[in-house]
């Protein structure tokens, strides 16, 4: 199975042979940190699974910390089935505050409200980094990838205001 981690690095190395620590700052550059797991740790052990893997290789005669690495024959089919399958198929929403609103007996319980209202300060505070980080990179697919991802905690926004209009208003 390919990770997201993994479709990261192979699609970095795609664009150029890279190593770790050129990886890791073009995924800070990039924002892509604020969508995936990639800690700058964990690239090194990703890009030794993959080589494991047969999926990226040594640049010749590269070797030691700065390792470049590129992607080989075996990486661009992985890169390109696991980058298709993931178009294709729609994610399942993040289940995290949807089951929580199950533990409330209704919708204006006090410690849901508090709990909204501070949920929707940390979207705005969220949607705020995001537009800062767009703003910085100028690739096609980042801007793509950040404009997703800003309008999918705009509609996060949109609806933890809604239910907190709609306890409000049960109060009354």
């Amino acid at each position: 199975m390919t990770s997201d981690a993994d479709i990261v690095v192979l699609s970095l190395l795609a664009e150029q042979p890279r190593h770790g620590y050129d990886l890791d700052r073009t995924i800070e550059q990039r924002g892509y940190r604020q969508w995936t797991s990639l800690a700058f740790s964990s690239v090194y052990y990703v890009l030794k699974r993959l080589a494991e893997r047969g999926l990226v290789e040594p640049d010749d005669g590269s070797t030691g910390r700065r390792t470049v690495f590129r992607i080989t024959d075996a990486g661009w089919r992985e890169l390109s089935e696991a980058s298709s399958e993931r178009v294709l198929t729609p994610a399942p929403p993040t289940a995290g505050v949807l089951p929580a609103i199950c533990a409330y007996p209704r919708l204006s319980a006090p410690e849901l409200m508090a709990s909204l209202s501070q949920r929707a300060e940390a979207l705005q505070e969220r949607l705020d980094q995001l537009r800062g980080l767009r703003a910085q990179v100028d690739q096609e697919h980042a801007l793509a990838i950040f404009d997703y991802e800003i309008l999918r905690q705009e509609a996060d926004l949109t609806w933890t205001r809604t239910l907190l209009k709609k306890a409000d208003s049960d109060e009354d």
